[in-house]
């Protein structure tokens, strides 16, 4: 028996009228006689419909969705229900299978043998594992045993089909060892510089590797180049290797020009990279989820380490980077809320193993400049000064600038070598045998006790800094200088008392004050005000009414 749709068109009605008979039709007649009279040119896709019904939605939009009958829609949740039918239990099944499930026809059995698709899944979670590499040895197992393999095309769709059920898509995205993605948090700290004594702001690296989820944080100074890559290096050797991949974000210091299909990497960048076997993969333009493990610790790792932090005052970034990574390792420790174990566990057992091992020697970027030797035999390189031996005052010299390292050369001669100040301004780093033999004698003449001495003869506050300062270097002769420095300001304006009120200040803001904060600190020092002169009378010496009457008596 079939509908005809002719005599409905000439009694009149227009096309939408006649789609609404035929959905009233099919609502009186029921679903199974749809079916029955073949009118059902398209196959309604049952499993569809209870997929998308255990997903939340509507019956209404089932059906637009599929371009259904909505009475179709409610014949097949309502007989699913009769039949204890939950789309769990048949989400692996074919939709051939669920329809007969649900109709009583019958269904051709495969007589393809099935893949363990958990297994297939676990095994995609390794490093350079494939599908097609696993349908091949699928193949070869089920064919050793006599029986029949699945396509490599219908082995894939199974896979996915799983995996949209399950959810574990993501993992086949993450395996240990392969990324490890970069970043600078937008949010700051700050720190106070132990030279100056002023509040400066501090910016955060991150890096985390995409399958633990395991990161490390640094705060640096500036957002430059050089701190970029330090950031990298410092993440390797915490990491303990590097992945195969860097995914940073499409920032100047790392990505020269962005790209979709051909970024041009910064040099430097990429010399770091080949140093340590690993390329750089830029992230897509305006795509976070390219580096979401890395986004994800920016939001909620670098904001929380902030906020746990944000009452403690550090003097310097040593002593905020100690900060912070007691921050991280406990963080690091912490359980997963929807995993097993910790980024820790999940790193040092899946992770670490698969990491490329660290070169010999630790990646520099060394900066070549020009600079002239002053008459303290000092050269200057950003705002703190190197000495080289006294013999090459007023020459021009080549200076060799790494993260960690000053060199000078002259020629093709080394003549001095320092390590590099990077967090303190106005310093000097002296070598005895640099300077002449008048300074070398006078050098001779102090000593740490001469120094408290002197100091003792100010006051306390005076006497705190210069021990501070003699125990603030491993070779107590390099901060000699600083303590005469200090010393010489009781012989200038104020005297001793604006000294103490200096060093007071100065202590009060770091226990570990420099010469550059004392004399800042004095330099803005203001002396207290005048007070007013006592008048005659407050002293007594104002003779009273009864002195006159005694006089004009007389």
């Amino acid at each position: 028996m079939l509908v005809s749709a002719a005599p409905v068109f000439s009694t009149g009605l227009s096309r939408s009228g006649f789609w609404c008979f035929l959905r009233i039709a099919c609502s009186c007649l029921g679903a199974g006689w749809f079916e029955k009279e073949g009118l059902a040119s398209v196959a309604v896709d049952y499993k569809k419909i209870l997929q998308l019904e255990a997903a939340g939605v509507s019956q209404r939009g089932i059906a637009d969705v599929l371009s259904c009958s909505r009475n179709t829609v409610a014949v097949v949740v309502s007989t699913a229900r009769t039949r204890g039918v939950v789309y769990g239990e048949i989400a692996g099944m074919e939709p051939a299978q669920v329809r007969a499930l649900l109709t009583g026809e019958t269904v051709r059995v495969s007589d393809r043998v099935a893949p363990d698709l958990a297994e297939v899944h676990r095994e995609l979670a390794r490093a350079n594992v494939t599908l097609q590499l696993l349908w091949g040895e699928y193949a070869v197992r089920v064919r050793d045993q006599g029986g029949i393999p699945y396509s490599y095309q219908r082995f894939t769709h199974l896979y996915r089909q799983w995996a949209k059920v399950t959810g574990a898509t993501m993992r086949i995205e993450r395996k240990p060892g392969e990324r490890v993605e970069v970043d600078w948090a937008g949010d700051t700290m700050t720190y106070i510089d132990p030279g100056s004594g002023a509040v400066s702001q501090a910016y955060l690296f991150v890096a985390a590797l995409s399958y633990s989820a395991y990161y490390y944080i640094e705060a640096f100074a500036d957002m430059t180049l050089s701190s970029w890559l330090d950031g990298h290096v410092s993440a390797f050797e915490a990491f303990g290797g590097c992945a195969r991949f860097l995914v940073p974000d499409n920032l100047r210091t790392g990505v020269t020009k962005a790209d979709r299909y051909e970024p041009v990497i910064n040099p430097a960048y990429g010399q770091l990279a080949d140093h340590y076997g690993t390329v750089v993969m830029p992230a897509r333009v305006r795509t976070p989820r390219d580096k979401g493990q890395v986004e994800n610790v920016v939001r909620f790792g670098a904001n929380a380490i902030g906020a746990a932090l944000r009452n403690r005052r550090f003097v310097g970034l040593v002593e905020l980077n100690a900060a912070i990574t007691e921050q991280v390792a406990g963080l690091n420790a912490k359980a997963f809320q929807k995993r097993e174990g910790s980024r820790r566990e999940v790193f040092l057992r899946d992770e670490a193993p698969h990491l490329i091992a660290l070169p010999a020697m630790r990646f520099e970027l060394a900066e070549l400049k020009k600079a002239k030797v002053g008459p303290n035999y000092h050269v200057q390189v950003d705002t703190n000064f190197y000495s080289v031996p006294h013999r090459l005052i007023g020459r021009r010299l080549d200076v060799r600038v790494t993260s960690y390292v000053v060199e000078v050369f002259d020629g093709t001669n080394r003549v001095a070598s320092h390590p590099r100040v990077r967090d303190a301004r106005g310093c000097y780093r002296t070598v005895e045998e640099h300077m002449p033999p008048a300074h070398r004698a006078q050098l001779r003449d102090w000593t740490p006790a001469r120094f408290t001495s002197w100091a003792s003869e100010i006051g306390p506050e005076t006497t705190a800094v210069i021990d501070a300062i003699l125990g603030s270097k491993k070779i107590v002769e390099q901060t000699f200088r600083s303590c005469l420095g200090v010393m010489s300001l009781a012989q200038k304006t104020g005297g001793t008392a604006r000294l103490e009120d200096a060093c007071a200040k100065a202590l009060s803001i770091t226990p570990t004050p420099s010469y550059t904060l004392v004399k800042r600190l004095w330099a803005s020092w203001e002396p207290p005000p005048a007070t007013a002169p006592r008048s005659l009378g407050d002293a007594g010496f104002v003779r009273g009414a009864d002195y006159y009457a005694e006089t004009e008596q007389s």
